[in-house]
C-alpha cells in the first residue's frame, strides 16, 4: 500500500504537538509496511540532517514554499491555507492508495488535478474555527485578535467545503470526534489517539520540587497559561522549600517580554532547548493551566509518558479521556489548582499512584498502530496490512 502524506510543517524534529503527532504516525505507517511519500509546504526548510532522519521512513520527499502575503487576508479562504497554495501545483507523479492530509492548512492539495478525492483522509488536529476563536480570546493584541477572528470565520466556511471533498476523518480529540459524528453520521470518521512516542515510560523520582510547563512559547494560549500560573499560583508556591517553576519551549526567537512584570523568583525559562529529557527527569509534576484552546493538548500526554503526574485545567485535558482524580487532577480556580499541587507535594505516594494510573490508561487506550490498522482495513477490507517492524 502506498500513501502520500501532506504536511503544513516538516514533521521532524518532533519538538511541538503537531509534529509529535505527525512524526509518530509516519513511523507507525512505516512499521505497518506502507510505502510513504511526503509533501511539505512550510515556512522553514529542513536541514539536510533532518531530511536524512525522515528518509529512514519515507521513500520520497517533495518540498514547496509557503508564501505569505498581506493580500492573502483578502481571500475567502484562511490565510494559513492561502499561503500554501503552491500545493495545487506540486507534481504528483504517482498513484496512491490514500492521501493523508495533516490538517486543514493543506486543503489546496485537494485542488491539485492529480489527486483523487475519493482516497483523501483528513487528520483533524484541531477544530480550527474553534481554535482560532480561542486564540483571539488569549491574545491582548487587538490586531492579532482581529486576525484570529477572521481566520476562525473563514475556517468555518472551509470546513463545509471540505465535507464535499473528504468523507474520511481521523480526530485527535475524542470530544471533537463525538461532536462531528453526531452532525455527520455518514462520514467514515474515527477517534485516533496521538501516537505513544516512548517504548518505555519514565517515572519521576519525586525528589525535587520542580513544577514543569513545556509548550511553544510563541503561542498566545500557552503564554496566557503561563501568565495565569505566575499571577495566581506561583506567589503561593514560593512558600514551599526548594520549589521552582520550570518553563521550556520554542520561542521562534520572539521576545519573552510578555513575562515582564511577574515575580520571576525561582522561575527558570529554557528558551528553545535542544533536549527536554533533563527537564522532565528533574520534575516533580507537570501543570497545564491553559485557559483557551481546542483539540487535544499533547503536552499533557507527553508529560505523562515522560514520568510526570499532571494537574490541569478542564481545557488542558479536554479530549484526552483522562479522568479527574483517577488519571489526572483537574482544577479551574486558582485556589483549587494550588491545593492540588500542594496535595501532590505533600504526598509523594499519591503523586506516584496518579502517574501510574495515567500511564496504564495511555498504554491501553492510545494504541495508535492498532486503531489505524483497523481503520484502514475497514476502508479497504480486501487488503490486510502486514506489520514489518
Amino acid at each position: 500500500m502506498k500513501i502520500l502524506v501532506v504536511c503544513s510543517d516538516f514533521p521532524y524534529p518532533a519538538d511541538h504537538g503537531g509534529r509529535v503527532d505527525t512524526w509518530g504516525r509516519i513511523k507507525v505507517l512505516a512499521e505497518l509496511g506502507w510505502t510513504i511519500h511526503l509533501v511539505v509546504c512550510g515556512k522553514q526548510m529542513p536541514t539536510p540532517s533532518d531530511m536524512q532522519v525522515v528518509y529512514r521512513y519515507v521513500e520520497d520527499i517533495k518540498l514547496c514554499e509557503r508564501r505569505s502575503k498581506l493580500v492573502d487576508l483578502l481571500y475567502m479562504v484562511p490565510m494559513q491555507v492561502q499561503s500554501r497554495n503552491e500545493l495545487r501545483y506540486v507534481n504528483i507523479d504517482e498513484d496512491y492508495d490514500y492521501v493523508l492530509l495533516e490538517g486543514d492548512y493543506v486543503y489546496p492539495i485537494l485542488k491539485n488535478p492529480l489527486i483523487k478525492h475519493a482516497n483523501a483522509i483528513l487528520r483533524v488536529h484541531n477544530d480550527e474555527a474553534v481554535y482560532f476563536k480561542a486564540l483571539a480570546r488569549s491574545t491582548p493584541n487587538r490586531i492579532h485578535k482581529l486576525y484570529y477572528h477572521m481566520e476562525s470565520s473563514k475556517f468555518s466556511i472551509l470546513q463545509k467545503k471540505m465535507l464535499k471533498k473528504v468523507d474520511k476523518y481521523l480526530f485527535i480529540s475524542n470530544k471533537e470526534f463525538v461532536n462531528f459524528q453526531t452532525l455527520h453520521p455518514t462520514t467514515k470518521s474515527l477517534f485516533l489517539p496521538p501516537p505513544v512516542t516512548k517504548e518505555t515510560f519514565l517515572k519521576s523520582s519525586f525528589e525535587s520540587k520542580h513544577v514543569v510547563f513545556i509548550g511553544s512559547l510563541f503561542m498566545p494560549n500557552n503564554r496566557e497559561a503561563i501568565q495565569w500560573y505566575l499571577e495566581h499560583i506561583h506567589p503561593s508556591m514560593l512558600k514551599e522549600p526548594e520549589y521552582k517553576f520550570i518553563v521550556a519551549g520554542n520561542s521562534r526567537k520572539q521576545s519573552l517580554s510578555w513575562l515582564d512584570g511577574y515575580d520571576m523568583t525561582n522561575v527558570i525559562v529554557h528558551d528553545t532547548p535542544e533536549s527536554l529529557d533533563d527537564i522532565y527527569q528533574q520534575g516533580y509534576l507537570f501543570v497545564n493551566p491553559m485557559q483557551n484552546g481546542a483539540g487535544v493538548k499533547l503536552k499533557t500526554i507527553e508529560a505523562i509518558q515522560n514520568g510526570l503526574p499532571v494537574i490541569s485545567t478542564s481545557i488542558g485535558c479536554e479530549g484526552t479521556g483522562l479522568v479527574d482524580n483517577e488519571h489526572i487532577m483537574v482544577a479551574d480556580s486558582p485556589e483549587e489548582f494550588y491545593l492540588r499541587i500542594k496535595l501532590l507535594f505533600d504526598h509523594p505516594p499519591r503523586a506516584r499512584t496518579l502517574l501510574e494510573s495515567s500511564q496504564r490508561f495511555i498504554r491501553t487506550h492510545y494504541d495508535h498502530k492498532e486503531v489505524l490498522n483497523r481503520y484502514i482495513n475497514s476502508l479497504h477490507p480486501s487488503y490486510h496490512m502486514k506489520q514489518v517492524l
